[in-house]
């Protein structure tokens, strides 16, 4: 069997673990990163819709904030929501978009001047100001009081993850692709690495690591109606549990688009409601 040493295994090619990848990479530590299927065609690819950012350079975004941005998500999550990993994401989110444009992604931007837009089902026209041209664009997304929702056109998810993807290739980051999770290592209370199978070989290969990161996405196709790809099956959760040393953190909460394609379950992005969808 053959045994590959690293500092940092990441198990999951899609947004997260490639973004963990770029986080150690750059710390100096040699990284694997094991993914399913290409990382480039991870199910990050399928968002459509956007990234929640309190940049408040629309119109309709004045006066946005991370408080505002915080007590939306709060709010969201029907109070339910960790609060402490809430604030961190609020704080982020800025940041973590200004980043991702300079790697790459590019955002749609504001265009000055008068636009249609539709709000509460009516169509209205809003001007954007001349200052504000060039700048991360935002839409509106449902249950905000700010338009705070960056975007790429209708392919965000496909743009953020290629950015990110590049980023974890300029680092020189190892990607091994077509890697099966099977089980994970672990010795007393200490993970250290996982044992997978090679979709082309076969082969089963062992991966040892001083820590290791578990990334692989959600597991939304164990539900029989799902806007998830096939992948989605919560691999990554179910080798945690049979470790028997860790519990899954508020597992009943699976996301449900209600506005899939009839009958394959494809997603149309809730952006559709956004700009004046009803369902």
């Amino acid at each position: 069997m053959k045994i590959r040493y690293c500092d940092a295994l990441v198990i999951g090619g899609g947004l997260a673990g490639l973004r963990v990848a770029v986080q150690t990479q750059e710390k100096g530590l040699n990284t694997i990163v094991l993914s399913l299927v290409p990382v480039k065609r991870s199910h990050s690819a399928a968002a459509q819709g956007g990234m929640q950012s309190s940049l408040a350079n629309t119109v309709m975004g004045e006066g946005d904030n991370e408080d505002v941005h915080f007590a939306d998500t709060v709010k969201g999550s029907d109070w339910g929501c960790d609060q402490v990993v809430a604030r961190m994401f609020v704080t982020t989110a800025p940041k973590a978009t200004r980043q991702l444009a300079e790697w790459g992604v590019p955002w749609t931007r504001v265009r000055k001047g008068p636009r249609e837009v539709v709000i509460n089902a009516q169509r209205t026209t809003i001007v954007e100001k001349e200052e504000a041209h060039g700048l991360i664009n935002a839409r509106d997304f449902g249950g905000t009081k700010k338009w705070r929702t960056c975007y790429t056109a209708d392919a965000t998810g496909h743009t953020m993850l290629y950015g990110v993807a590049n980023r974890a290739i300029r680092d020189q980051a190892e990607i091994h692709e077509r890697k099966e999770l099977m089980r994970l290592i672990v010795e007393g209370s200490r993970c250290y690495g996982a044992v997978v199978r090679d979709q082309i070989t076969g082969e089963i290969e062992a991966y040892v690591a001083k820590a290791t990161c578990i990334a692989t996405g959600g597991w939304g196709r164990i539900y029989r109606t799902t806007t998830n790809a096939v992948i989605c099956e919560g691999t990554g959760q179910a080798a945690v549990l049979e470790t028997g040393l860790a519990t899954l953190g508020n597992p009943e909460a699976v996301q449900f688009h209600p506005t899939p394609i009839v009958p394959s379950g494809i997603l149309l992005t809730e952006g559709c409601r956004g700009d004046g969808g009803v369902l």
